[in-house]
């Protein structure tokens, strides 16, 4: 019974991985699309994520930092507009007026301009997992930080992710993440989300989770009758003895 207490366990080893989930923060037609102040974003096979446009305080010089403040605003702006404009921006001021988008729809640094994402179905849908994050804007830089917990100001910077540099993993720390432009300067600088690979972490496979349990439960049987065996034979040997 041991032994095969012992295979069982090392047929544990096969995990299952869920399938990636990819969100595309295109907009749908071409050229510039608004989505209003907040836009869900769907995915085959996950749950839908919320994204609101708005700004962030400027603790720091020229960057975004931990513990700046988070303020709703403006709006959120699907760019369709070529290979490096793909993706979800933001936009304020008169350029967003009267049903038309004129003002470079991107996450404009010179703005403090951010993109919040509600990630907490994600939790909620797979436990942990990985993200992987990638900016269309060529040459500029895609600022990754956490949220805290209410969602109210940027929490710890996770990473910077680039269209040269490809996709970026982060695992994501709150139900919350802010995309900002992470530039040294504020002057000019604007970038795009454009998409989020989401990998679930592994999990055991139903079937090796039954055969652990059928393993402990063996392994403690046996502990059970080899300590009743033991305790029979010293009664004999006592017995013996009177």
């Amino acid at each position: 019974m041991i032994a095969a207490g012992v295979v069982a366990l090392g047929g544990i080893s096969n995990n299952t991985l869920a399938a990636t989930v990819a969100y595309d923060f295109s907009g749908t037609v071409s050229g510039d699309q608004a989505l209003g102040g907040s836009h869900s974003y769907t995915a085959a096979g996950g749950p839908a994520l919320t994204a609101i446009s708005g700004s962030y305080s400027q603790s720091g010089t020229g960057v975004p930092v931990a513990g700046d403040a988070f303020t709703a605003g403006g709006q959120l702006v699907g760019n369709n507009r070529g290979t490096d404009e793909m993706g979800v921006g933001v936009c304020f001021g008169n350029g967003c007026n009267n049903g038309h988008i004129d003002d470079a729809p991107e996450i404009d640094a010179s703005g403090r301009e951010a993109v919040r994402l509600d990630i907490s179905g994600l939790f909620s849908s797979f436990g942990s997992f990985t993200i992987n994050a990638d900016s269309a804007t060529d040459g500029e830089v895609l600022g990754i930080f956490a949220g805290n917990a209410a969602g109210t100001a940027l929490g710890a910077k996770l990473a910077d992710a680039t269209s040269a540099g490809g996709n970026v993993s982060i695992t994501p720390t709150s139900n919350y993440l802010f995309f900002v432009a992470d530039n040294t300067t504020t002057s000019g600088a604007d970038v795009l989300l454009h998409s989020l690979t989401v990998t679930p972490n592994a999990v055991p496979e139903p079937a090796s989770l039954a055969l652990l349990s059928t393993a402990l439960v063996g392994v403690s049987l046996s502990r059970r009758r080899r300590r009743g065996f033991g305790c029979g034979v010293l009664k004999r040997s006592e017995r013996r003895g009177l």
